[in-house]
């Protein structure tokens, strides 16, 4: 097993960092990662390694990319905003595409579900499964899960804000703090306009929703089950499935959920159905 291999790629608004899992054989299919949003992200890198390393070893290629404003690529996260980040996934798509790839799969990590809306494959490659890992399908949701880092962040009462000052704050200063990164309004209203990421995707052939959950879960809270139920009112072929571990994307510590990653390569790896 080889790499990862450094790539950088050229974007719209600047320079994207990338990690390209290569197959040994000439590709048939690759994943492309759609990464969590902000400090989620830097906790699931070790699971995101992992994973791809793992599809890598079953003859699947990955590319990971850091989003403009976010890990090793240009420009700051400030100056990021949702129409930048969905032109660098469907740059990284094409770049698959140019290696012969014939048919793109996805796996859309918490926030990431939120950029799947305009996501397809190139014209000429196939359009694959979309496995989703805990998904974010409220844009509304994430952000004010996100502004309330600001709580947690112990600052004093005079500046202290939960999510209605956050909110107060970005319209005032167009920007604000949160737990390290500088987030923009426009970023914020973008996102929080998205509301139905999931039925309003494109013709992938079928969708694994995994959840990480702890002993004794067996089935999706109910509000994932109402996504569920609606994706399939439209005739989309989705199969849920939980894992037993820990919320990788926000514990204190780095954790890894291995049935999580052997999970999701069954579920790349399964005969279509």
């Amino acid at each position: 097993m080889t790499g990862p291999d450094p790539y950088v790629l050229a974007g719209t608004a600047g320079s994207l960092f990338a990690l390209h899992f290569a197959a040994t054989r000439r590709p048939q299919r690759a994943v492309l990662i759609l990464p969590p949003f902000a400090e989620e992200l830097n906790k699931s890198r070790r699971m995101l390694s992992l994973a791809a390393r793992a599809l890598q070893s079953a003859g699947i290629e990955v590319l990971l990319i850091d989003l403009f404003g976010t890990g090793d690529s240009g420009g700051d996260f400030g100056d990021a905003t949702l129409a930048v980040w969905r032109d660098d996934l469907r740059r990284g798509a094409a770049w698959l595409a140019a290696r012969g790839v014939a048919r793109l799969d996805v796996l859309a990590v918490r926030g990431g579900a939120l950029l799947l809306e305009d996501l397809a494959p190139p014209p000429g490659v196939d359009h694959g499964r979309v496995v989703l890992w805990q998904p974010v399908t409220s844009g509304r949701l994430l952000i004010a899960q996100f502004l309330r880092l600001r709580v947690a962040e112990g600052m004093s009462s005079s500046d202290r804000a939960g999510s209605p000052d956050a909110r107060a704050l970005l319209q005032s200063a167009s920007r604000v703090e949160v737990a390290g990164y500088t987030v923009s309004n426009d970023l914020v209203h973008r996102l929080e306009g998205i509301t139905d990421p999931l039925t309003s995707a494109g013709a992938w052939e079928a969708w694994d929703w995994l959840e990480v959950s702890g002993p004794g879960v067996d089935k999706p809270g109910v509000a994932a089950q109402r996504t569920i139920a609606a994706m399939r009112a439209r005739g989309m072929r989705v199969r849920e499935s939980i894992v037993e571990g820990e919320p990788f994307w926000a514990t204190p510590e780095i954790a890894v959920v291995p049935a999580l990653i052997d999970a999701t390569v069954g579920c790349l790896t399964r005969s279509q159905t």
